[in-house]
């Protein structure tokens, strides 16, 4: 028989670790209250503190929004100015240009009463312009009627337009009536120192316009009758 020798169990061999354990718990808890009570005495509050953290992030938002809008409207007002200078440019310009016109024509006013006299008149035709229309028969006209006698505040009458040609190889003229669509033979004109007159005309098939003859017939008794006889293609313009 084989005889087995007992097993001897030492008592001390396990009680350390447990003693280990609990030494690492209880300076755990130690370490913890140290930490609440640091909290407590430095015035610290968790709820607070994330209160205030929230508060600072919706401000910053706030004010991300804020200054996002100011750009936005700064670029707006920034168009804006960029727009009003280019029409203050443009109105410059356009009051320039005026005042250019204005001068040409108080110049060429002063040099055409220089050449009035009592025996020469006072009303001209100036800047005749005869262009072709959209068909063949069809023309446009533009003249100015300029009166320079001072003491004439207000210019008053009749302008009369006729154009003479041939017609299918004879001589034809026209009276405002047969080429202007309407049945006045002449246009009543008021006006001070010039007037501008413009309109269209529209011939027979078949004729051929070889000159214009406008004639201003003025009420006022201080005004001569104006007439005068223009060759048609000496002031046609746009032709080949």
């Amino acid at each position: 028989m084989q005889i087995k020798s007992p097993r001897i169990v030492h008592q001390h061999e396990r009680p350390w670790r447990w003693q280990l354990l609990l030494f690492l718990l209880l300076l755990g808890a130690v370490a913890w209250q140290a930490y609440s009570w640091g909290v407590r005495q430095g015035g610290y509050d968790q709820e607070r503190s994330t209160r205030e953290i929230s508060a600072l992030k919706t401000a910053l938002e706030e004010q991300q929004a804020a200054l996002r809008d100011l750009e936005a409207a700064t670029v707006r007002y920034r168009r804006q100015a960029e727009i009003e200078q280019q029409a203050s440019r443009e109105l410059q310009q356009q009051l320039i240009g005026a005042e250019d016109e204005r001068a040409a024509l108080k110049s060429e006013l002063e040099m055409l009463r220089s050449l009035v006299s009592s025996d020469t008149g006072s009303l001209y035709i100036r800047n005749l312009l005869l262009q072709p229309g959209e068909q063949a028969h069809q023309y446009t006209y533009r003249f100015t009627i300029v009166q320079v006698l001072e003491k004439v505040k207000t210019t008053r009458g009749k302008l009369v337009m006729k154009v003479s040609g041939k017609l299918d190889g004879k001589k034809k003229r026209l009276d405002y009536a047969d080429f202007s669509g309407g049945e006045e033979k002449a246009v009543k004109l008021e006006f001070s120192n010039y007037k501008d007159v413009a309109g269209e005309m529209s011939f027979p098939q078949g004729f051929v316009p070889e000159s214009m003859l406008i004639e201003f017939l003025p009420r006022n008794k201080e005004l001569k009758k104006l007439s005068k006889t223009f060759v048609w293609s000496d002031y046609l313009q746009g032709t080949e």
